[in-house]
């Protein structure tokens, strides 16, 4: 059986917000993942502290920061012009600096905010066209998740092909909450850069993107990793969360929760022949 080796990591965020930083990223490095990813903005800096301490302390820790996430508070700001616009250009050029400056690969970008987002249109060309350019300047690929709705993946794809700064970053909770029927990975598969891999219980789930570890969700992960092997999957982030949906919430503790994460994971792949890097 051929393989794939892909790094393993856990997003920061994942619960226990009353836990200090350094606790909670010293329990992702304790129980085994070689990365972690965070938000690159500064929504969370009252629990998490700001993004250039986190990336600190995970150098310090030993642990790579090749993926983060640029805040989606304001993705639908991307298909305007004006002033609206222009300051969303202006703070992803700031953040591709900084991710540059640290040498962060991979910036992840929603392309909509929830069901707010206007239709794709030529104000998203021009802005998307300046922020491809500050990645480029800054060696940082923009790897676009796979949302609500697969036209504006689609449609940005169309305008800007074959782009090496851009990329897939594909989620496997968004897949199955929002679009079960669809093929996010047979679509943008050749692109992969990196994941977030989280678990739910699909379109009828309360919320739809619960964030579970995999496996307390009905994701078919022998389907999933099996075309994660086939795109040569480089890295296995997970996005899993103690949050109030999930069964360990207020029960265990942060070194408990990421040890049955990691385990997890790398069941899955060993089940499906994808190798440590």
């Amino acid at each position: 059986m051929n393989t794939q080796k892909a790094t393993t990591g856990q997003n920061f965020r994942c619960g226990f917000y009353e836990v200090s930083p350094r606790r909670r990223m010293a329990a992702i490095k304790k129980a085994g993942f070689d990365e972690t990813m965070f938000w690159w903005g500064d929504e969370f800096e009252q629990t998490d502290g700001t993004r250039f301490e986190l990336f600190d302390l995970a150098a310090e820790l030993g642990l790579g920061v090749n993926t983060c996430h640029f805040p989606s508070t304001n993705a639908d700001d991307l298909w305007y012009g004006g002033e609206r616009g222009k300051k969303y250009v202006e703070h992803f050029a700031a953040a591709c600096k900084e991710c540059g400056e640290r040498g962060i690969r991979n910036l992840v970008l929603h392309l909509t905010r929830k069901t707010v987002t206007p239709e794709p249109n030529g104000y998203g060309v021009v802005n998307f066209a300046e922020m491809l350019e500050a990645a480029q300047q800054n060696n940082v690929v923009i790897a676009i998740e796979n949302t609500r709705f697969l036209r504006y993946n689609d449609f940005i794809l169309e305008n800007f092909p074959n782009c090496p700064n851009i990329g897939f970053c594909y989620d496997s909770g968004h897949h199955n909450a929002y679009t079960p029927n669809e093929q996010p990975l047979d679509k943008y598969g050749s692109m992969l850069v990196t994941t977030h891999i989280h678990d739910n219980e699909g379109p009828s789930g309360t919320p739809q993107d619960q964030h579970h570890i995999m496996g307390e969700g009905n994701i078919n992960y022998d389907a999933v990793f099996a075309k994660l092997k086939k795109y040569n999957v480089p890295r296995l982030n997970l996005e899993s969360y103690c949050n109030e949906t999930s069964i360990y919430f207020n029960k265990i503790s942060v070194e408990e929760f990421l040890e049955k994460s990691y385990r997890r994971l790398t069941e899955q792949m060993q089940k499906s022949g994808i190798e440590f890097r």
